[in-house]
């Protein structure tokens, strides 16, 4: 595994590393265990979008890094070998949420759709409508929910 890059955003470490999934997600969590503080994976697409500043005044880091995660797959920029919305049996009684977190996808991708898709639009893809946008958002989280695999490891 190899560190490509590396950022700090609002007390939160990005990672952009080059490695297998398993890999990759292990050090995640050892990092976020030595360092206390909340680690994330972004991809180098990502981090240049990070880096221009396309941060909305009242996003969590959490909501721009999906929004942005959304952004790059619409593109066809993002790949993940892993899944990122799963299930396991003992968290949230087996319901779609994203990994190694207690969060369900519906609610994120319901706020992204609400408060992005005008953004999106607007700046990335002016060819698309609003509401194409929010449909497409709101089906691709039935979706996700629907075809979340299960899985062992957390």
């Amino acid at each position: 595994m190899r560190l490509l890059d590396t950022s700090v955003l609002d007390g939160e470490l990005l990672l952009v590393l080059h490695g297998s999934p398993a890999a990759l997600f292990g050090a995640k969590a050892a990092i976020a265990e030595i360092l206390g503080c909340g680690v994330h994976l972004v991809t180098p697409g990502m981090m240049s979008r990070i880096r221009s500043g396309q941060r909305k005044s009242n996003e969590t880091n959490i909501e721009f890094l999906a929004r942005i995660a959304i952004i790059d797959t619409i593109a066809g920029r993002l790949s993940a070998d892993e899944p990122v919305i799963v299930r396991h049996p003992s968290v949230m009684s087996g319901d779609p949420v994203f990994r190694g977190t207690r969060v369900p996808p519906g609610p994120v991708f319901s706020m992204l759709a609400d408060q992005s898709a005008d953004e999106i639009v607007r700046i990335d893809y002016p060819s698309l409508s609003r509401e194409a946008v929010k449909i497409a958002l709101q089906q691709a989280c039935r979706l996700l929910e629907r075809e979340a695999p299960w899985v062992d490891r957390w």
